[in-house]
């Protein structure tokens, strides 16, 4: 059984059998991978640690015919905020879960696993939390070939004026004239057009400083939710966790 390392972070973790847990980690060399922490359920096995989602660590791993076994962790981050709070939690599990959904197993893409580090890092040290959740959906989106058109008509290709909708199905803005071409495009203005395009190609120490108002908040979260459903033809299971958060709390998601 051939032996190898990964560095990775746990984006899912369930129960296996009575003791064991099965992961799935997202790496920087190969992508996702699902593998198996034996005994990570008893309180002293030495994986039990580096078996919870948000863990970031370098993982020891020998393949199987089957799946994959993890035979140790040197963790490197746990992102403890995280975990210690609710919202960043419900935030959290989302992304993570988005994360899930976008992608295939072993195959990994160019910038993703630095980006997820960076999400997770920016996540725990809080901010404008919306707009970090908004630049983390169009930034896995872009990442991973989806990049939305944003700033000329995704149809004709030309300039975008005040009368704009936005078409997931067609992956990007609308002018008025081919506005007709889908009919589940909705009405969005331009600055929130130029908000999503600052929030895509500006650093996240940045990006979540900018000031928008409640209705460009709202069409922000609009055009990245009908992205999102478009290309996975479901809502997420933790969307709806996330939206029990944000009613409990009083936060704006």
């Amino acid at each position: 059984m051939a032996l190898y390392n990964l560095e990775a972070v746990v984006i899912r973790s369930r129960n296996l059998g009575e003791a064991d847990r099965l992961l799935t980690l997202y790496s920087y060399q190969r992508g996702k991978v699902r593998a198996v922490a034996r005994g990570a359920r008893r309180p002293r096995n030495r994986l039990r640690a580096g078996a919870e989602p948000f863990t970031h660590g370098d993982y020891l791993l020998f393949s199987n015919k089957g799946l994959d076994n993890i035979s140790q962790c040197e963790i490197i981050g746990s992102f403890r905020a995280i975990r210690e709070d609710l919202i960043k939690t419900a935030i959290g599990a989302y992304i993570l879960e988005l994360l899930d959904a976008l992608t295939e197993e072993e195959e990994p893409v160019g910038d993703l696993f630095p980006f997820l580090l960076a999400v997770l890092e920016t996540l725990s040290r809080g901010g404008d939390l919306e707009l970090i959740l908004r630049s983390v959906e169009v930034g896995f989106l872009a990442r991973l070939g989806y990049k939305p058109e944003l700033g000329q008509c995704v149809n004709c290709r030309g300039v975008l004026k005040d009368a704009v909708r936005f078409s997931a199905a067609q992956g990007g803005a609308l002018c008025f004239g081919c506005s007709r071409t889908d009919s589940d495009a909705f009405a969005v203005s331009a600055g929130s057009l130029a908000a999503l395009d600052y929030l895509l190609n500006t650093p996240f120490d940045q990006a979540t400083k900018l000031r928008v108002s409640a209705t460009m908040r709202t069409q922000l979260k609009d055009i990245t939710a009908s992205l999102i459903r478009s290309r996975l033809g479901q809502d997420l299971k933790s969307a709806s966790f996330l939206a029990l958060v944000k009613e409990t709390t009083g936060t704006s998601l």
